[in-house]
C-alpha cells in the first residue's frame, strides 16, 4: 500500500498564523507532506503552500502574506456594521471580493486548477447548506481553486456563501473544521492535524445568550474532530493531533499580532515533535524574527 503523509489544516481566522510557525518547524524536522487538507482559513494556508511548495521560500511567502492581511482591511470589524448585517440579514459581498483580490493577487487566480499543482495534492473543505453535508473539492483536477478557498472561508455575516448550481457553499468549519475525514477520504495513512480550535478564546458560562452559544459552537465542533479521529482509528491511520493555543483570547478576526502567533504556533510545535513524532529540536535559527516589511 502506497504511504501517503496527510497534513489537516483546521479553520480558526487569525489563528491561522499559528499553523504558519508549526509548520515551518515541520518543515525543519524534515517532514513533507503527499496531501495537504484544509478547512476555512487552514483551506488558505493549504491552498498557498501548494503553490508556493513545501519549503522555506514558500513559507516565508506565507508569513509575509499574514503581515499584508493585517493592513489590507479584508474583514471589516466594524461592531455597527457587524450588527446592522447581523439584524438585516444582507450578506457581505464586499468582503468576498476583497479577499478574492487579495487571493488572485498571491498567486491564486481564477483559472487557477487543483490539476496546475505539481506539489502535494490538496484538497479543500465546504460546507453544502442544501445537504449539510462536506464538500470536497480536489477530487477533479479541473476544479478552481480559488472557487474553493472562497467557498471554505465563506461564514456570514463576514463573507457570503458561494452559489454553484443551485447549492449555497459555505464555510467548512460548519461541518468539518478539522477535516480528518476528508484527508481519509483522499488517501491518508497518517496525519499530522494542527487544529485551532482554543478553548482560551471561549467565553464563560453564564446565562447570556452570547456565551451560551459560543460554548455550544465549540462542543459541537470538539465532537465533530473526535468522531473523526476515531474514524481515522477505526481505519488504522494514525493521527498525530496538535492543539494551538494562544496565551491570551485571539478573536478569529484579529491579525494585529501576526509576529506572535507564529513565533507561539513554531514553539509550541516544537515542543510537540520530539514527544509525538521522536524528531530532535529547531535545526536552524528563525526567519520569525524577521518582520517582513
Amino acid at each position: 500500500m502506497e504511504t501517503c503523509l496527510a497534513f489537516v489544516l483546521g479553520g480558526g481566522g487569525a489563528r491561522g498564523a499559528f499553523q504558519v510557525g508549526a509548520l515551518k518547524a515541520l518543515h525543519e524536522a524534515g517532514l513533507r507532506p503527499d496531501l495537504l487538507v484544509g478547512s476555512s482559513i487552514g483551506a488558505v494556508n493549504a491552498a498557498a503552500i501548494a503553490l508556493w511548495g513545501f519549503d522555506e521560500t514558500g513559507l516565508f511567502g506565507l508569513e509575509l502574506a499574514y503581515h499584508k492581511v493585517a493592513g489590507a482591511g479584508i474583514i471589516d470589524v466594524s461592531l455597527p456594521r457587524f450588527a446592522v448585517q447581523a439584524i438585516t440579514g444582507r450578506l457581505n459581498h464586499q468582503s468576498r471580493e476583497r479577499a478574492a483580490n487579495f487571493l488572485v493577487a498571491t498567486g491564486i487566480t481564477p483559472d487557477l486548477t487543483f490539476g496546475d499543482l505539481t506539489g502535494p495534492r490538496l484538497g479543500i473543505v465546504g460546507a453544502d447548506l442544501a445537504e449539510g453535508q462536506t464538500i470536497l473539492y480536489g477530487r477533479d483536477p479541473n476544479g478552481s481553486i480559488l472557487e474553493a478557498v472562497l467557498a471554505s472561508m465563506a461564514i456570514p455575516p463576514w463573507f457570503a456563501p458561494v452559489e454553484r448550481d443551485g447549492h449555497f457553499i459555505m464555510d467548512g468549519g460548519v461541518v468539518s473544521n478539522l477535516p480528518i475525514e476528508a484527508a481519509l477520504d483522499m488517501g491518508a495513512t497518517e496525519i499530522i492535524a494542527l487544529d485551532l480550535e482554543d478553548p482560551n478564546t471561549l467565553p464563560g458560562i453564564d446565562n447570556s445568550l452570547t456565551q451560551l452559544a459560543g460554548r455550544l459552537w465549540y462542543a459541537v465542533g470538539r465532537r465533530v474532530v473526535y468522531l473523526e479521529m476515531e474514524l481515522a482509528r477505526a481505519r488504522n491511520v494514525r493521527v498525530h493531533h496538535l492543539q494551538l493555543r494562544s496565551h491570551a483570547a485571539t478573536p478569529v478576526w484579529d491579525f494585529s499580532d501576526v509576529t506572535g502567533l507564529i513565533r507561539t504556533g513554531y514553539e509550541q510545535a516544537w515542543a510537540w515533535i520530539p514527544d509525538e513524532l521522536g524528531i530532535g529540536g529547531p535545526k536552524s535559527v528563525s526567519r520569525l524574527d524577521e518582520r517582513p516589511e
